[in-house]
């Protein structure tokens, strides 16, 4: 987040109303017209924390759909979260970190195991981007820190004796040092990346997708590809094209596999599939390469 110069706060005709979810403790009526305007180097900003708790449930739970318009920052106790946001999907487990995107619905995809516990808290902002928060992106973080930043939101929203704004800025140290556990997190991407990239050689026998891959690991397949962009220098369906057509090259230069047999061994629903795949990323039929193979080495 850039360096706050000033704090604005603005009373307008707008009032929310004291709302809890089901088994958590949520923040109370919020005091009516408070909004914040903060001023920094790289321009000027509204925020505001609409509401914010502790969820504590049991088994067979499962997240609310939600519309578009607030963004939601969750940070995971116990248990295990399954949401989908838009077309991508999350796997929460404790210590997992995650803002959702204000402008994608989202719901819950399966029901809670077991016990499932953890904080959350609804904003609005008209600049998302000046709080440098990676949104709609699954990190693991630290509890220490976060847990007492969230532990002094609750407390602070809604009370009177506090002065208007407050549930504000405890929201935006909150949100500053998310986005420092999402960066710090950033710098542990490699293992990420190798974890991921072993699994896909591993799997790439079956249909593997970017969204098989974001589905299996609980990340946004969208920032995987920037992961494996970054360290691969290409992106995750191309990482997987790749590892297709190495496997599919070695089946046809050290095996007489017919080629049926071979798009079977590769998770391709048909000859007919592999073949136009094939054609498609070399430029030539796979019985045409094996042959072009054998008569170089001759």
């Amino acid at each position: 987040m850039p360096n706050i110069r000033k704090f604005v706060v603005n009373r307008e005709n707008f009032c929310y109303n004291k709302r809890k979810r089901a088994g958590g403790a949520g923040i109370p009526k919020q005091k009516a017209g408070v909004r914040m305007r903060i001023e920094t180097e790289r321009g000027s900003f509204s925020f505001h924390c609409l509401r914010a708790g502790q969820f504590i449930g049991g088994r067979g739970w499962t997240h609310p759909p939600a519309l578009p318009g607030r963004y939601e920052a969750i940070y995971m106790l116990k248990g295990e979260l399954s949401l989908q946001e838009g077309l991508s999907a999350y796997i929460l487990s404790a210590g997992d970190l995650l803002i959702l995107s204000a402008d994608l619905p989202r719901f819950g995809m399966l029901p809670s195991g077991k016990k499932l516990s953890f904080y959350w808290m609804e904003f609005e902002t008209d600049a998302p981007e000046m709080l440098d928060l990676k949104i709609s992106c699954k990190a693991p973080a630290e509890g220490g820190r976060l847990t007492g930043l969230f532990q002094s939101l609750i407390l602070i929203s809604g009370r009177e004796e506090y002065p208007a704004g407050a549930a504000d800025y405890a929201a935006l140290s909150l949100l500053s040092e998310i986005a420092a556990a999402q960066k710090a997190a950033a710098t542990d991407a490699p293992k990420i990346v190798q974890e991921i990239a072993a699994w896909v050689r591993a799997n790439i026998k079956t249909p593997v997708t970017a969204a098989s891959v974001g589905r299996q690991f609980g990340y946004n397949a969208d920032y995987l590809t920037s992961l494996f962009k970054d360290y691969f220098g290409i992106g995750l369906k191309e990482y997987i094209n790749a590892c297709k057509l190495r496997a599919a090259e070695e089946y046809l230069k050290t095996t007489d596999c017919p080629v049926k047999e071979i798009a079977a061994l590769l998770g391709f629903r048909d000859a007919n599939q592999f073949i136009k795949y094939f054609i498609y990323h070399r430029n030539i039929s796979p019985t045409h390469y094996r042959t072009a193979y054998f008569e170089q080495k001759m």
